[in-house]
C-alpha cells in the first residue's frame, strides 16, 4: 500500500470534553516535573522547505525517558480514586495534586491494590513508577518480542515482569484476564488500549497527555512569536497520543486547524489500515525497532476521534527511522526509535511533494522517547 494516505473522510470531531485544568496541576505536583523543551531546528526546516520545525522533546519527562508517564500517572490517580471512593476535587474545585497523591497512596495501600499493565516498554515502566509512588505492587506483562533492556528498566521501578508468549494484542487480553482474576477485586488494570469503546481508563490515559499540549501552547509563542501551528506529527501505537493531539487542536480556537499527521511502522500500521477500510481493521504486527508502536489493533475508544480528526496517515521503514535518529542526535536530541519516527514521516511528506508542506509551514513533531538500544531484524 502507498506509504501516505490522505483521509478524505476528515471532519470536525464532535462531543469532545473541555480542557481540564486539574490535569497539569496534578502533574506539577509529581516529583521531577518541569516542561519538556520545544526545540527549533532551523537548518532542518530550511532543508525541508518550511518556516519552522519544532521538536517537542519528551526524552526526559517526570524523571523517565518517555511521555507515557503523563497518561499513566493521571489514569492511575483517577482509577485508584474511583476504586476506593475518593473524591479528587478539593476546595472550590481546585485539584491539590500532592495532597491527593498522598491520599491516594494511603487509600491504595489500605485496599491492598495491585496495578496491572500490558506494555512493550515505556507504559509499563510508567505504571511501575506510579506503583512505587503509591507504595503498592505492580505486575507488568510484556509480549515475547520485548528485549531484556526494556524488561530490566521496568523491574528497576520495583515491578514484576511476566512474559506472554504472544504479540502485543494478545498480551493486552491476557493482562486484562489476569487483573480480573486477582483476588477480591484488588487488581487494577491501567491499560492504554481499550478493548471496548466505553473503557474509562484508556480515556483517562488520553486525558493525561493534555499537559504536553498545554506546554506547547506556551512554548510556540516564545519560539515563533505567534501561536500558528500548521501541522503536528505524532507516532501511533494503540492511538492514545494521536487522539490527544486531535482533541487538543479541535477544542483550541484557531483561525486554521493544523493538519494532524500520524506515523506508524510499515510492519504495524493498524491506524492507516483502519482509515483505508473505514472501520477498525487489525493487522498482523511484526517486529520493528519502534517496539512501542508494534500494535495490531487500534484502541476502540480513540477510533471515533481518529477516523474524523486525522488528516494524513503515513508509514515508515526501520531504516528511515534509524536515519532520523542519527539526524536528531547531530542536533543534540537523543531520541529513541518511536521518538524519531515523526521526523522520518515529515521527511517522507516533503519528498512526496504536493500541498502538504509550504514555505510558511510551522510544524511540530512529537519526539516521544529518549535514546535506547535497538536491533535490526532482517
Amino acid at each position: 500500500m502507498p506509504p501516505v494516505y490522505i483521509n478524505t473522510g476528515q471532519k470536525p470531531v464532535s462531543s469532545l470534553s473541555p480542557r481540564n485544568p486539574e490535569i497539569r496541576t496534578f502533574h506539577q505536583s509529581l516529583p521531577h516535573y518541569c516542561p519538556t523543551p520545544l526545540v527549533s531546528l532551523p537548518e532542518l526546516a530550511q532543508q525541508l522547505g518550511i518556516q519552522y520545525l519544532l521538536v517537542k522533546d519528551e526524552s526526559s519527562r517526570l524523571g523517565l525517558p518517555a511521555f507515557k508517564i503523563l497518561g499513566a500517572s493521571w489514569a492511575t490517580a483517577r482509577a485508584v480514586a474511583s476504586h476506593v471512593g475518593l473524591e479528587l476535587k478539593t476546595n472550590a474545585g481546585n485539584f491539590e495534586g500532592r495532597l491527593s497523591l498522598n491520599l491516594l497512596a494511603a487509600a491504595a495501600q489500605a485496599a491492598n491494590l495491585v496495578l496491572y499493565a500490558a506494555t512493550d516498554g515505556n507504559h509499563g515502566r510508567a505504571v511501575g513508577r506510579m506503583a512505587k509512588y503509591l507504595g503498592i505492587k505492580a505486575r507488568i506483562f510484556v509480549p515475547s518480542m520485548v528485549d531484556e533492556e526494556a524488561k530490566s528498566k521496568i523491574m528497576s521501578e520495583g515491578a514484576t515482569v511476566e512474559v506472554v508468549n504472544g504479540d502485543y494484542d494478545q498480551t493486552v487480553v491476557y493482562t486484562k484476564l489476569a487483573a480480573e482474576k486477582h483476588e477480591d477485586r484488588k487488581g487494577l488494570l491501567i491499560s492504554d488500549t481499550a478493548l471496548d469503546v466505553e473503557d474509562e481508563i484508556p480515556q483517562w490515559i488520553v486525558e493525561g497527555y493534555q499537559t504536553m499540549f498545554d506546554e506547547i501552547e506556551e512554548q510556540i509563542i516564545e519560539a515563533t512569536g505567534q501561536n500558528g501551528i500548521t501541522m503536528c506529527v505524532a507516532p501511533v501505537g494503540a492511538g492514545s497520543l494521536a487522539s490527544s493531539v486531535v482533541t487538543h487542536f479541535e477544542r483550541t480556537p484557531r483561525s486554521v486547524k493544523p493538519a494532524i499527521v500520524t506515523v506508524e511502522p510499515e510492519s504495524a500500521a493498524c491506524l492507516k489500515a483502519s482509515l483505508e477500510a473505514g472501520t477498525i481493521a487489525s493487522v498482523s504486527a511484526t517486529y520493528t525497532i519502534c517496539t512501542g508502536m508494534c500494535v495490531g489493533t487500534i484502541s476502540a475508544c480513540v477510533w471515533p476521534i481518529l477516523k474524523d480528526g486525522v488528516s494524513i496517515a503515513t508509514t515508515v521503514s526501520d531504516s528511515e527511522v534509524d536515519e532520523a535518529i542519527q539526524t536528531l542526535q547531530r542536533y543534540g536530541i537523543r531520541a529513541g526509535p518511536c521518538g524519531a519516527a515523526s521526523l522520518a514521516a515529515l521527511r517522507k511528506l516533503a519528498k512526496a511533494g504536493g500541498t502538504y508542506l509550504a514555505p510558511n509551514s510551522v510544524v511540530v513533531v512529537l519526539c516521544t522517547e529518549g535514546e535506547r538500544g535497538y536491533q535490526f531484524q532482517f
